[in-house]
């Protein structure tokens, strides 16, 4: 790469801000360590502790529970005593939580655990958001989301191709070895958050400062009709996550004529296209208004997918089945970068002194889609095929297109500051 390329390429990512690089590196570390925990989780659980397959899910649905009632606790945390103390607080718990999955043989122990390190699992996104908020403005902050992104995709392939050796070896030994590296990530991820300025950008009312309540006077997420709304979406918009990780790997080997080797070489072509596209799609959606147009736009890409996705299980032949897979996948792969540019409605729409809380909610999406669309959707759509395809597409486009007709009006980041006093 020429110096000019890398110093325009540097200058448009603010590389050379101290806070980008931190973050970024943060980023990389987790989720280095992520991918490789992802990867033989199952395989741990139910190979080396010995919980069968439906023991295992049953403690994943209670820590996302867990979370779903608890982790926006940890938000008013992030307000109240900073986003970076309250982040590295969360990153020691789930290296404390990851590493005691090693020491924990009776399945209750197992549970106790789930709920804890889901919880704060869940919690670490919104308040990174919430961290990144405080450290960049409005144009700024698009970027910096697109980058992370595109990073902690990029260091998640990197990390389950690194699992690929215990996997194959079928290891014991080489599982628990992939638990202990997710839980040293973690510790990295915090001494490295220990060097980042504790400073903050936040505009409009004051933000708390550390050590000092949040006015009691800051209206509820839940009583904020637009962002009760754009929660709603969010979870809605998800969907696409699951189609990805869940059904789609069931439906292309199962469901089509395609060859199994299309799978990988689909969710490759996913994760190629999500990382380079992410910063440039957050860079063209990142005023207020254009977020809203992301959203929608976000939906009628998942819709196109679900269509494609459908027609794949009904082509004859393997070459045809396909190309109609790849047809859906770079629709699929639009509707996820789109969804992600959406963000900043997210943020436009809490009180700069209570982000931490309303992002925290905001990503109660996430946990409710992870609790009930695996079931859902993995249920009807492999067993009734197309109507059902095409049900899902609608049901995300639809959703996708009310922040985009319901909040036409002026942003109310300044306004909703004054309001909630």
């Amino acid at each position: 790469m020429s110096a000019s390329l890398w110093s325009r390429l540097a200058a448009a990512l603010m590389l050379r801000r101290r806070e980008t690089r931190l973050l970024l590196l943060t980023a990389g570390v987790d989720s280095f360590g992520t991918g490789m925990y992802s990867a033989t989780s199952m395989l741990f659980f139910t190979q080396v502790r010995h919980f069968s397959f439906a023991a295992v899910g049953i403690g994943i649905s209670a820590g996302s529970i867990c979370a779903l009632l608890f982790s926006m606790h940890l938000g008013r945390l992030a307000d109240r005593y900073g986003a970076r103390s309250t982040l590295i607080v969360v990153f020691v718990a789930r290296a404390v939580g990851y590493t005691l999955y090693l020491l924990a043989e009776p399945y209750w122990a197992f549970l106790v655990l789930s709920c804890v390190v889901t919880t704060v699992d869940r919690a670490s996104s919104p308040i990174n958001q919430s961290l990144m908020g405080s450290l960049f403005g409005e144009k700024e902050r698009a970027t910096i989301l697109g980058t992370v992104f595109s990073v902690r995709n990029g260091a998640i392939v990197l990390g389950s191709l690194a699992a690929t050796v215990p996997v194959m070896f079928n290891s014991p030994a080489l599982y628990m070895v992939c638990v202990a590296v997710n839980a040293v990530t973690f510790l990295v991820a915090a001494a490295v958050l220990t060097r980042m300025p504790n400073t903050s950008r936040t505009t409009g009312a004051a933000a708390a400062s550390p050590g000092e309540a949040v006015a009691t006077t800051i209206r509820s997420p839940l009583r904020s009709a637009p962002y009760l709304m754009i929660t709603v979406v969010n979870a809605v918009l998800l969907l696409h996550n699951t189609l990805l990780t869940v059904v789609l790997p069931l439906w292309v080997t199962e469901h089509t004529a395609a060859p199994r080797w299309a799978l990988t070489t689909l969710l490759a072509l996913n994760g190629v296209l999500a990382m380079a596209c992410q910063v440039p799609v957050n860079r063209l959606f990142s005023s207020y208004h254009a977020a809203s147009r992301a959203s929608a736009l976000a939906g009628v890409a998942v819709l196109a997918a679900c269509v494609a996705y459908a027609a794949s299980g009904t082509a004859t032949s393997a070459l045809a089945a396909l190309a109609v897979l790849v047809v859906a996948m770079l629709a699929h792969t639009a509707g996820e970068c789109l969804h992600i540019a959406s963000t900043p409605l997210s943020f436009s729409l809490a009180p700069p002194q209570a982000r931490g809380r309303y992002l925290s909610f905001y990503n109660l999406g996430r946990v409710g889609q992870d609790l009930v669309g695996p079931v859902l959707l993995g249920t009807a759509l492999l067993h009734s095929g197309a109507p059902v395809w095409w049900l899902v597409g609608g049901a995300v486009a639809v959703a996708g297109a009310l922040p985009w007709l319901l909040l036409r009006g002026p942003e109310p980041a300044k306004e909703l500051a004054h309001a909630n006093r």
